[in-house]
């Protein structure tokens, strides 16, 4: 199956006479071992690529420096103890949020940079154009990108690893959710969707259509739109005329910023509207909305309200590190976290090997309690997916997202109905 997927990606010139086989870094070599990360630096999503960055880099530096009183996982010695104390330098690459563009890149860190493995902020496009690219260096790929197909068997892909949750659990947990309100006596019947169609949308709407029928709950509205789309006032006409009591949004942060303004200007407020990342966590929808985004939910793989040291120790360290006074959010922590996640398995191979450091991706022995996001456990299948990754429902109060699912990490009670525009 690899070969089958290495063959037809080779067909694109942009990747035409690779080879296969790079030159791992050894800890012997100035002790500095180099990963990869691609990520945004200029673009549309410029803004949140340098955040990511700056999270990434938080995460080698609390790796490389000693740091006996934090409970994070390799922090308390300097550097990688298996490998005599070698220290992880990230390369970082504009990736331009374009996916032929991060392709030439990831080859270029690999064949002129010498990274070992590769991560960064990746959307679902580019994680399979930079997939290719590592496949076939045989290296390892860490990215939180949430397409299913990633992960499954008619893509075989054997280098990539997700430790998050896919965009498939991300959905399944909207509609629990939606599921537990109902329960507890709201009145919720009818769904719409508006999804951006590229890989990201695409996908989620699928699951949303999908799931949403295995739920029971009637679809009044289903809206693909351009991400590019500079006017959405006919999309929201007719979501505004079926009235769902749940919206279900995949957008970016431009497009999330344009519906969020043309929902208000005619003056139309779901009873829910849940965004599925994306946009809905980035700094750029939220510093321009403002107050407007309040009551608002999404899916999150991650919330800063979670009870874990870890926790907040990354919270306040990223605080030395932000290029623009953000704060540690939920995009920012998915993508750093593959920092530390290769770093673990350099450390638990002993080596930079990468059949060894593969090996150990695949079983890595590690307490969660001891990572910035604490999922369930490890329990990674052959296809490189978390098994028992688990994500998060929050709702924005007071201008904070807090978690409203599930159960057991709940800080807030949600707010529903969610209020009209002149009622607030």
């Amino acid at each position: 199956m690899k070969k089958q997927l290495v063959s037809m990606c080779l067909a694109a010139s942009m990747i035409a006479g690779m080879a296969v086989g790079a030159t791992a870094v050894s800890a012997d070599d100035e002790n500095v071992i180099k990963i990869g990360f691609l990520t945004p630096l200029s673009g549309d999503t410029a803004t949140y690529g340098k955040q990511c960055r700056a999270a990434g880099e938080m995460i080698a530096d609390l790796i490389n420096t000693a740091n006996p009183d934090m409970k994070m996982a390799l922090a308390a010695e300097a550097g990688l103890p298996n490998l005599d104390g070698a220290k992880i330098e990230l390369v970082v690459a504009d990736s331009k949020g374009d996916p032929s563009t991060a392709a030439s890149e990831a080859k270029r860190l690999i064949t002129e940079e010498g990274v070992v493995a590769m991560t960064g902020q990746y959307t679902s496009a580019i994680t399979k154009a930079v997939a290719v690219i590592t496949e076939n260096y045989e290296i390892p790929l860490l990215s939180a990108g949430s397409s299913p197909s990633l992960t499954e068997p008619d893509m075989g892909f054997e280098w990539y690893f997700r430790f998050g949750p896919n965009d498939t659990t991300y959905v399944e947990d909207s509609f629990n959710f939606i599921d537990q309100m109902v329960a507890k006596g709201e009145e919720i019947k009818t769904v719409g969707f508006a999804c951006e169609d590229s890989e990201f949308g695409t996908y989620i709407k699928r699951e949303l259509e999908r799931i949403a029928g295995e739920h029971g709950y009637e679809i009044v509205c289903d809206i693909t739109y351009s991400g590019s789309a500079t006017n959405v006032s006919s999309e929201v006409m007719k979501i505004k005329d079926a009235n769902p009591d749940v919206l279900l949004m995949s957008s970016y942060s431009s497009d999330a910023i344009l519906y969020f303004k043309t929902f208000k200007e005619q003056m139309w407020a779901p009873k829910m509207l849940i965004g599925q990342r994306g946009g809905f966590i980035q700094t750029d929808f939220l510093d321009t909305m403002g107050l407007d985004t309040e009551y608002v939910y999404t899916t999150a793989g991650w919330s800063s309200d979670l009870d874990s040291d870890v926790v907040r120790e990354v919270i306040e360290k990223y605080k030395d590190f932000t290029p623009d006074g953000a704060t540690l959010s939920e995009g920012h922590v998915k993508d750093a976290i593959n920092v530390l996640m290769l770093a673990l398995a350099f450390n638990q191979a002993g080596t930079t090997d990468a059949e060894e450091v593969r090996t150990a991706l695949r079983s890595l022995d590690v307490d969660t309690a001891t990572l910035p996001i604490p999922w369930n456990g490890i329990d990674m299948d052959e296809y490189g997916q978390n098994k028992l990754a688990n994500a998060f429902v929050v709702q924005m109060q007071d201008q904070t997202y807090q978690t409203v699912y599930p159960d057991a990490y709940k800080k807030v009670d949600p707010v529903y109905p969610m209020p009209a525009w002149d009622a607030r």
